[in-house]
């Protein structure tokens, strides 16, 4: 997830995360998500466009690949939250 912070920064090493979202701990992993974005939970506090969508399903996608869906699903508030707090998808 530092990987995320750096991206989202752009390499600079400060900033503040606010924690705007909140997850259930006791969600279960959608392991038959048909849509990559399912990883994410409730997306609607991101107020994202189609195009916006479609780039971090990309992101998404990419991660899946590297880390597995479960990594992805695991960090779904801290990512939400970094989108939030530095308004770019990462």
């Amino acid at each position: 997830m530092t990987d995320i912070v750096k991206k989202a920064t752009g390499d600079y090493h400060s900033g503040t995360i606010c924690f705007f979202c909140k997850d259930s701990a006791d969600a279960e992993f959608p392991a038959d998500y048909e849509d990559p974005l399912e990883l994410l939970g409730d997306i609607s506090e991101l107020r994202l466009g189609s195009s916006q969508k479609e780039e971090l399903r990309r992101i998404i996608v990419r991660e899946i690949d590297e880390d597995g869906a479960e990594q992805v699903w695991k960090n779904r508030t801290y990512r939400k939250n970094i989108i939030l707090s530095f308004g770019k998808l990462v």
